[in-house]
């Protein structure tokens, strides 16, 4: 029990999980998000299990940027999709939001969806879920894309507590950029003439994905971002938004 901080034991406590088994697992590194089975997100109370990432602040960080480029560039009732969405945490808080938004969130994994379907429903937010390889199953356009997409590449090594978060959500090729280069490489098919691209990317791509976007698109601006820790975490694509 030594290595357990005394914050995690009281959430144990808390949410009634505090048995010899959970402290077992907070021994051996496991997450206790998933113990205490929700996180606090944007104000929202969203529902994680070992089927979907544990959403982090860095993407609370992501939605706040994106909030102010949506308000900069006057986007009224916009038509979102939430890719790769997981728990559902960044669609269903821009729903919370901006409540006359048509939020679609679509991932690969139906478990995932299930998640997202079960927070949806919690929160009583209306959204539209798709099960989708990226853009196979989808067919509409949208004025906003935003992705927490995996983005981990296959060498990184990572905390023992990430390993049991689903490797599908993690990992994205030798270098961490497969998804989002798959996403730019069909992206025009399903952005509107005016619209936004939102990333949450790795830490080290700049340089790659900036190879990524000149090969792909054109007559575009971009503009990668820091998080609180001076990390570079974030890329956005304006489409004639000036």
């Amino acid at each position: 029990m030594n290595n357990i901080p005394p914050r995690e034991l009281k959430e144990l406590k808390e949410a009634g999980k505090y048995t010899k088994e959970n402290i077992i697992k907070l021994n051996n590194d496991y997450p206790i998000q998933y113990l205490i089975g929700y996180v606090d997100f944007y104000g929202l109370k969203i529902l994680v299990n070992e089927n979907v990432l544990i959403p982090r602040y860095e993407t609370e960080y992501l939605i706040e940027k994106l909030l102010k480029y949506i308000n900069k560039y006057n986007f009224t009732n916009p038509n979102i999709l939430d890719l790769c969405t997981g728990s559902g945490c960044i669609g269903l808080t821009l729903k919370s939001l901006i409540p006359n938004s048509n939020v679609t969130m679509s991932d690969i994994s139906k478990s995932a969806l299930e998640t997202a379907k079960l927070n949806s429903d919690n929160l009583n937010l209306n959204v539209k879920l798709i099960e989708s390889d990226l853009f196979d199953n989808i067919t509409d356009k949208y004025d906003i894309i935003v992705s927490n997409p995996p983005y981990v590449s296959e060498e990184e090594i990572l905390p023992k507590n990430v390993l049991y978060e689903p490797k599908i959500a993690l990992y994205s090729g030798a270098k961490g950029i497969n998804h989002i280069e798959r996403i730019l490489s069909n992206i025009d098919n399903y952005i509107n003439k005016k619209s936004i691209i939102a990333f949450e990317i790795n830490e080290t791509s700049e340089v790659l994905l900036t190879q990524i976007l000149n090969k792909y698109l054109k007559n575009i601006k971009y503009s990668f971002e820091k998080d609180l820790c001076s990390k570079t975490r974030y890329l956005f694509i304006f489409k004639n938004c000036e």
